[in-house]
């Protein structure tokens, strides 16, 4: 008997020191976890408190949406869906939200109106007309300009990603890992969509579909030219290092054929404005001028 309790006592000091080992391990391996979280994805922490914040919002648009998705006007559900895309999902947004966020802005526009016309200010009475419109509008405006925003963004970064592929592609470095290098060492929106192709590729997505994939995500007429010719490339068993060469230097002479394009367009702007206010100031400075002159004149001959 005393054998058994001196076995159950050894047992039970055996099952404590390993619940203890497997605790400190534990706490180990999430140390570690949270400083490779910190070391690679810096940002982790801000996000977290960023959603957080925004809860109250996305759970007003999440309630809105079913409602706000009746009413399609100047929201078509496949634009919204392509112009989210192209803007990298800014915000959390997803298509559902973006239905919720027009009412969302609707009923803002309308407490503010209401509020204008509580404080008085002058015609408070169109605001009931303007500011639903607005605030309506407002979402659907902002996610299109992203969308702008983002990418004329690819198309500037395009000839830099070109002469560091040529470059690395050049030391010996195979093609994926140039452009996870790419995507690494930069901070941009084409880095994040090479992010995202290399991903799908890693995932067991045929890298064709990934390429086409890339180009429905984008709409920047080079970049579509270069997927092109990495497709033919990659079918063909070509060399790609002299391609990205050659497309570096093409871009670069269409950026500066675009800039002149702009500056061309400019000089009737310029004269526009011109014609329209610095003209008739200089009219209305002139006549100023003579009109002090004959006033101050009869003034001296009165006196």
């Amino acid at each position: 008997m005393t054998f058994f309790l001196y076995l159950l006592v050894i047992m039970i000091w055996g099952c404590l020191v390993f619940a203890a080992t497997s605790f400190y391990t534990y706490s180990k391996e999430l140390e570690e976890v949270r400083a490779n979280l910190d070391n690679f994805i810096p940002p982790w922490k801000v996000m977290r408190r960023k959603t957080n914040s925004r809860a109250l919002i996305h759970k007003w648009m999440d309630d809105l949406a079913p409602t706000g998705k009746k009413i399609q006007i100047l929201s078509d559900q496949d634009e919204m869906e392509d112009v989210l895309v192209k803007a990298g999902h800014p915000f959390q947004l997803s298509v559902h939200r973006l239905h919720g966020a027009k009412l969302l802005g609707l009923f803002a526009g309308v407490f503010l109106a209401v509020l204008f016309n509580v404080v008085g200010l002058p015609l408070a009475q169109l605001s009931f007309v303007l500011l639903p419109i607005v605030g309506y509008l407002s979402p659907i405006l902002l996610v299109r300009y992203l969308a702008k925003k983002r990418q004329e963004q690819v198309r500037l970064e395009l000839p830099d990603f070109l002469d560091m592929m040529s470059i690395t592609l050049q030391a010996g470095m195979a093609m994926d890992d140039a452009m996870a290098y790419y995507a690494e060492a930069t901070r941009g929106p084409l880095g994040e969509e090479l992010n995202r192709m290399l991903q799908e590729i890693k995932f067991g997505v045929q890298r064709e579909t990934a390429y086409r994939g890339l180009i429905k995500r984008t709409e920047s007429p080079e970049l579509e030219a270069l997927i092109m010719s990495l497709i033919q490339a990659h079918n063909l068993g070509t060399p790609i290092a002299q391609t990205f060469t050659q497309q570096a230097v093409e871009m670069r002479r269409m950026r500066s054929e675009k800039a002149k394009e702009a500056a061309g367009k400019a000089s009737p702007k310029i004269s526009l404005v011109s014609g329209l206010v610095i003209a008739p100031s200089i009219m209305l400075l002139m006549l100023g001028a003579i009109l002090y002159n004959v006033v101050f004149k009869n003034l001296a001959d009165l006196f």
